[in-house]
């Protein structure tokens, strides 16, 4: 993929001329960098103290830039994607994370919330409030933290009952009909008991005008509580209980053709090509792109009856509105007992969630394709640590983990399949709409042994060496059926009067048809239609078991130069658990249902210090890592992804981490990657599409129109690894008198070009490079007790896409998750 680096200095021209335009009119006192307290480590250390390459924001940064949720908290770390798609999420660090989507497949990097495991996709959709701050840990963290992670971690840590009384209200409004408005009371209840209470309700109306629909979307609707209680039951003994619930309700999705075949050549099933143009006559199906609008509607064939006659009255088309709801509880309890010099912590995690999606999954003005998925979780986790006092000769941490998880997914994807009639050579009517319905049950259970130490050889020299054994088991059963939408009448067939022959929409009434017409065209056609084309067959898989242990391991040597400069290195193992494929399509003997566990090994170099008289801080990080049998959800070239051990990936780059505070109200921030992700090895990669005005060998495909076709995609960039990166911010603050403060907040993100998709198809999953420019200006009071403040997001109207893909039946033609566009907004806070 060709990279654009020139356009990566340019940015850098602009905000370094406006840093020093700020420092120019400035008085130089002398200034300091507030210390960075994190817990990376498990023990509450200076950030520059701990031998992680990591990024850490506190929650007021986070409130103050009007971020609501996950992908709009990583557009600010280089390097780090955190994306939403119609059916998952994905979460990237250094070009490392779970490529594609599956409901099966755990995250190779994950979220941690208070110290519990939330390694599922769902579970990345926790709203960011209240928080004290979050850690970003970069490199497999597979000793410390749970279950293991192997690309990284994204700790999210929330705000603690305080001694004293405190609180804040907080209200937002701005374009698109976006409102937030959130409340935080804390403080005592008795002597030895606090408590805090943190509420939030947020809606937006939407970004993306459906010019079928004439609404707007996504609008989401998102309410949560969480309350949180600290006893101080003895001297020696502290516990934390926290709950929190969610629900979030989103009507539309935020996904759109953005490419499409203008000639009109494209389309695979002859006749649909004119029925598409058609029904989309007026909304601009023939040139879609990547803009502020969508053309989706499924209407249950209505219009494509008016102006395609044969099609008119026909069953099954696909008819619901797109939605996403959502519900989520966590709890966690954590104790800690003081033994001595000694610390016994106790973290009793829980975490569940509900949802129902459905996506009008053919992103067009067509009732083609619609996805209608719930997925039932829950988790019950226990980790106990035994820490030493710290600040000795050997410092060490012992402890053991459990996990066991209840999943329950279903989906149920209707298709509109009599739009192939002109393909099969066969009439409207005898070619039935169709869907499948599948479901999986797991159950899984993980424990593990771990413990990290450090010796200091002498008062500048540290080793540390840290172990996990884990031992991991996993039950699965997936089953699948084939029926008619909504029922179907044959009768024309036989020449008889309609309603003489006719079937029901459930599994059994396709297996009575299939026995009353074996060996006929009808069950050909049928058959034909769920095999060639959707690439579905039947299956009945009951209890399969998966068991798997492994070691892993990390060796740290610390080099303090001078009282402040660190260098490390590191060399560090990970591993994460195989599985089953959550969406299988293939028959009970398939070898493709079970997937293996996927490893990774790193190496990194960095260094740590502090210059200017503690005026500025400079972290750099060169790391080096492999993952052997990457996890890859790949597209299967008709309706469905599948996951296989597909690849090697190799990824190296420089992390460079700038803080600098000239003056007492200046604070100069910059966070800069360098990134090599590519695959060392991966010869069985998904085939990119093709359209009539492409050529038919694009990729060097293999054995096109197989079920083993395939690319050769070694030396590809991973997808979500884009070259060049940084973030700049310029916090300015300038007092007004004795009592106000003005302070002005700019913040600037580069991204060079990368794949939004992991068919690394530079059509269909090319992100161009782009730059984002946010500004924070607020007027408030010294002491911090009031503000306001107005928060421009993407001031250049940058569109940017989450996850794009060539279009499933469609060739020639794509989709994109567009996030949202240049925003306003109005925030108000006072605190107490």
């Amino acid at each position: 993929m060709p990279r654009s680096t020139r356009t990566f200095f340019k940015p850098g021209i602009l905000s370094t001329a406006v840093a020093a335009a700020l420092i120019a009119g400035t008085d130089l006192a002398q200034a300091q960098l507030e210390e960075v307290i994190v817990t990376a480590s498990r023990r509450a250390e200076s950030m520059q103290d701990v031998a992680i390459s990591m990024l850490s924001k506190s929650g007021e940064e986070i409130k103050d830039m009007g971020i609501t949720r996950a992908a709009e908290f990583a557009v600010d770390i280089p390097a780090v994607t955190m994306s939403q798609s119609p059916i998952g999420n994905f979460i990237f660090i250094r070009g490392i994370g779970t490529a594609g989507v599956n409901q099966g497949i755990e995250l190779s990097v994950s979220m941690f919330h208070d110290g519990v495991y939330m390694g599922r996709h769902q579970l990345s959709r926790a709203p960011f409030m209240d928080l004290e701050r979050v850690e970003v840990l970069r490199g497999p963290q597979s000793i410390l933290f749970g279950k293991n992670t192997i690309g990284g971690a994204i700790h999210l840590i929330t705000a603690k009952p305080t001694e004293e009384v405190e609180g804040s209200i907080s209200a937002l409004y701005g374009t698109y009909g976006e409102q937030e408005i959130s409340g935080v009371l804390s403080g005592p209840i008795t002597d030895t008991l606090s408590g805090r209470i943190a509420l939030r309700g947020y809606q937006m109306d939407g970004y993306l005008d459906n010019i079928m629909t004439g609404e707007d979307g996504p609008e989401r609707d998102d309410k949560t509580a969480r309350l949180q209680l600290k006893w101080d039951a003895t001297e020696n003994l502290t516990i934390n209980g926290k709950w929190e619930t969610s629900e979030f309700e989103q009507t539309q999705q935020f996904t759109q053709l953005s490419v499409s075949d203008p000639t009109g050549t494209g389309i695979a099933f002859g006749g649909l090509n004119s029925a598409l143009v058609a029904v989309g006559s007026g909304t601009g199906i023939g040139s879609e792109r990547f803009d502020d609008e969508r053309a989706v509607d499924n209407d249950g064939g209505v219009v494509l009856g008016q102006v395609a006659p044969d099609y008119a009255g026909l069953p099954g088309f696909p008819d619901k509105p797109e939605f996403s709801n959502n519900s989520m509880d966590l709890g966690t309890i954590t104790m800690d007992w003081a033994i001595g010099d000694h610390t016994i912590t106790s973290i009793t995690g829980y975490a569940s969630y509900d949802y129902q999606d459905i996506c009008d999954c053919d992103f067009a003005a067509i009732p083609l394709i619609q996805v209608d998925a719930t997925e039932d979780y829950e988790q019950m986790s226990q980790e106990i640590r035994f820490t030493s006092p710290g600040g000795e000769r050997f410092d060490y941490i012992v402890g053991m983990y459990y996990q066991e998880s209840e999943l329950d997914y279903r989906s149920v994807e209707g298709f509109g399949t009599s739009l192939a009639s002109p393909l099969l050579g066969a009439p409207a009517a005898l070619t039935p709409n169709l869907t499948r319905d599948y479901s999986m049950q797991q159950d899984q259970e993980m424990w593990a042994v771990f413990g990290s130490g450090t010796y200091s050889f002498t008062d500048t020299t540290r080793l540390t060496a840290g172990l996990r054994y884990f031992d991991e088991s996993k039950t699965a059963s997936h089953v699948l059926d084939k029926n008619f939408t909504g029922g179907w009448d044959y009768s024309a067939a036989a020449g008889l009067a309609p309603g003489s022959i006719t079937y029901g929409d459930t599994a059994a009434e396709y297996d009575r048809f299939l026995g009353d017409f074996a060996g006929t065209a009808l069950t050909a056609i049928s058959e034909g239609i769920y095999g060639g084309l959707l690439g579905t067959f039947e299956h009945d898989i009951q209890d399969r078991k998966r068991d798997e242990q492994d070691i892993n391991w990390i060796l740290t040597l610390e080099q303090d130069l001078g009282d402040n400069t660190m260098v490390f290195g590191t060399v560090s193992t990970g591993t994460k658990g195989g599985g089953f494929d959550g969406r299988f399509l293939q028959t009970n003997d398939s070898p493709f249902f079970e997937y293996e566990e996927e490893t990774a090994i790193s190496y990194e170099l960095g260094v740590k210090t502090t210059l200017l008289d503690g005026m500025m801080s400079l972290n750099a990080t060169a790391f080096f890592s492999t993952v052997e049998d990457y996890q890859v959800s790949i597209f299967d070239g008709a309706t469905a992804f599948f996951v296989q051990n597909a690849a090697e990936v190799e990824t190296s780059g420089l992390e460079v981490d700038v803080k600098w505070a000239p003056t007492d109200g200046l604070i100069v921030s910059f966070a800069g990657t360098y990134l090599n992700a590519e695959y060392s090895d991966f010869p069985n990669a998904p085939c990119w599409s093709v359209s009539g005005t492409e050529p038919v060998d694009r990729g060097n495909c293999v054995n096109r129109g197989a079920p083993d076709a395939s690319r050769d995609a070694t030396g590809d960039t991973n997808m979500f690894s884009p070259e060049f990166a940084f973030n700049l911010n310029i916090d300015y603050r300038m007092p007004l008198g004795n009592a106000l403060e003005a302070r002005g907040t700019f913040n600037m993100n580069y991204s060079d070009e990368f794949f939004a998709a992991s068919d690394l198809d530079p059509i269909y999953a090319g992100q161009d490079a782009y730059t984002m420019y946010d500004l924070r200006l607020s007027l408030g009071r010294q002491d911090g007790m009031w503000d306001v403040a107005l928060i421009g997001k993407n001031l250049t109207d940058e569109l940017i896409s989450g996850n794009s893909n060539d279009q499933p039946l469609v060739p020639g033609n794509g989709f994109a998750s567009t996030d949202r566009l240049r925003s306003y907004a109005l925030q108000a806070t006072y605190r107490f």
